[in-house]
């Protein structure tokens, strides 16, 4: 199973997506939207920086809580 995590719209903050993270490395994340084939990546400028991506036509992010940098920062795959 792969982890979840929850992005937010940047134009409904209310508004919420659960995704599956499927690989992240220091520049990016590679997420799949649960119970579909639809993969897609969000990606960051800096390490300090959110993640940013679009699916759909929406634009979301990711701000990683404290604590959680060491595995959406090292290079991992999950299948």
């Amino acid at each position: 199973m792969r982890s979840r995590i929850t992005i937010t719209d940047l134009d409904r903050p209310k508004e919420s997506l659960e995704v599956e993270l499927v690989a992240s490395d220091k520049q990016g994340l590679t997420l799949a939207v649960p119970n579909t084939l639809v993969q897609f990546r969000m990606s960051r400028r800096g390490p300090s920086d959110f993640y940013v991506g679009s699916l759909g036509g929406r634009s979301y992010y990711f701000n990683p809580p404290p604590g959680d940098e060491v595995l959406l920062g090292s290079s991992l795959r999950l299948d």
